[in-house]
């Protein structure tokens, strides 16, 4: 009985099996599909050698600094018994992740949860890669301005901060999508809107001034999740 090694065990992505054999299909009545074949091969193997590579290099980089800067700690450091999982979870998404930064970003996360033990439970460090994966870069700098409050109103996050695109309108429902996928993945949570007398700022519509009175609490798995990438 063959047996299968843990490198055996990433690869080939079921959809990327589909889609060698498509065009290994393709191939046998349309001669240009066998140079394409062959070419995403070679694709396909160098992409996913080289972000596996990346991952630990970038995970052994945060792994001496927080060996670094907790030197007096290092000898309670201690993976926790699913660390094998979540280093499988994290390779499987480094290696479709085109963002470099977001790539560093899984890197830094895991280190986080591994050296952290057992003081989160399971579905907490799944949730947070999971959350990782789903959430764009612009989600976890709105995620991030949540840093040290307990809650706040939508008008009392330096959102002027993101460079959002369009003008102050436009920014503004922008930060709404923004809060409510961070609201979809557990990460914070709408607690009040504001029905009152409403001060309409310049340039603001009446619906925009509106929703800056809106408050939102950071939930603790989004306090985790800023602690492990952010602090």
């Amino acid at each position: 009985m063959k047996h299968e090694s843990p490198q055996d065990s990433l690869l080939p992505h079921p959809v990327y099996a589909i889609v060698a054999s498509s065009l290994r299909s393709l191939a046998a009545s349309i001669p240009l599909c066998a140079s394409l074949g062959q070419a995403w091969s070679e694709y396909e193997n160098h992409r996913t050698a080289q972000r596996i590579q990346e991952l630990f290099a970038n995970f052994r980089a945060e792994l001496e600094g927080l060996q670094h800067a907790a030197a007096a700690q290092t000898d309670h450091m201690k993976a926790g018994q699913d660390s094998a999982e979540l280093l499988e979870m994290t390779i499987e998404r480094v290696r479709k992740e085109f963002d470099e930064a977001k790539r560093a970003k899984y890197a830094r996360l895991l280190a986080r949860l591994l050296t952290d033990g057992d003081a989160h439970p399971h579905g907490d460090k799944v949730a947070m890669i999971d959350s990782l994966d789903t959430l764009s870069e612009t989600d976890l700098r709105v995620l991030r301005l949540f840093k040290g409050k307990e809650s706040c109103k939508a008008g009392g996050l330096e959102w002027k901060t993101l460079g959002l695109p369009g003008d102050p309108n436009e920014q503004l429902w922008q930060l709404a999508c923004n809060l409510a996928r961070l609201e979809s993945r557990g990460l914070v949570l709408r607690v009040s809107m504001h029905n009152g007398v409403v001060y309409v700022r310049e340039s603001l519509n009446r619906d925009t001034a509106g929703w800056l009175e809106t408050e939102y609490r950071l939930l603790p798995l989004g306090r985790s999740l800023i602690a492990a990438l952010f602090d």
